[in-house]
């Protein structure tokens, strides 16, 4: 009996043990990163640009534009360089029509403008993700960025008072900057540690580049952008 007592008794601790340890490796596999190292990464979505303005530093009058909302596409690869700290280097693209309405020379001279702001952009990302997978199912994710933006502006309209002297095309000229991004996102496992789908929303801003009118005056102006995407991500 004593016999019998001591193999139901080691019985039942490597019972235990085995479930403890089937229930650790599961939660512990769901709380790892998605992938292993290496990812690439597609979005696509809206983006919204802010009001900007012409600066001319006083060599011509200020002009005021505003705009539609546009679209966005990037594709990225990236590295996971700890458990939940990624690289990543990214290649983006922003196109936004201007508001088919008025802008203002200091607020008395009117124009019904048309044209485009398009931006393209070289970016180096850095992430963290919040190491939540195992409770709530998804990766919430913050990151920011710092890069080379190439900003190209086609600004037209028909100027009824116009100080510049031309009736027609203002610019169609391109401009360098730094640009600089933060972002913040949700990531949704499709396969597991293979293929998920993003959410995220991305500030983008650069400092002003200045550019060239068809009069031949230069002027700067500002690119902030709001921009919410849709992605898949794809694990190696």
């Amino acid at each position: 009996m004593k016999l019998v007592d001591g193999l139901a008794a080691r019985h039942i601790v490597v019972c235990l043990l085995a479930g403890l340890l089937a229930a650790v490796v599961p939660a512990r596999a769901a709380a790892a990163p998605l992938f292993g190292q290496f990812y690439f990464a597609l979005d696509g979505g809206v983006v919204a640009l802010q009001d900007t303005t012409l600066n001319y530093n006083g060599t011509q009058p200020n002009f005021d534009i505003s705009y539609d909302a546009g679209w966005a596409v990037s594709g990225a690869a990236g590295w996971r360089v700890l458990d939940h700290y990624r690289l990543e280097f990214e290649i983006s693209r922003r196109e936004t029509d201007l508001y088919n309405g008025y802008g203002y020379y200091y607020c008395c001279c009117c124009s019904n403008s048309n044209g485009s702001t398009d931006v393209t952009a070289y970016m180096v990302n850095g992430y963290y993700d919040f190491p939540v997978y195992g409770f709530w199912g998804f990766v919430p994710f913050i990151g920011a960025g710092v890069g080379r933006a190439q900003i190209s502006q086609n600004i037209q309209g028909i100027f009824l008072q116009n100080v510049q002297g031309f009736n027609g095309a203002l610019s169609n000229s391109s401009g360098h900057a730094l640009a600089y991004q933060a972002i913040g996102g949700l990531e949704f496992p499709i396969i597991p540690r293979r293929l998920s789908t993003t959410v995220e929303f991305r500030y983008l801003g650069s400092s002003g580049p200045t550019f060239q009118d068809f009069n031949g005056f230069s002027y700067k102006a500002d690119y902030n952008s709001y921009t919410f995407t849709i992605g898949l991500r794809y694990g190696l």
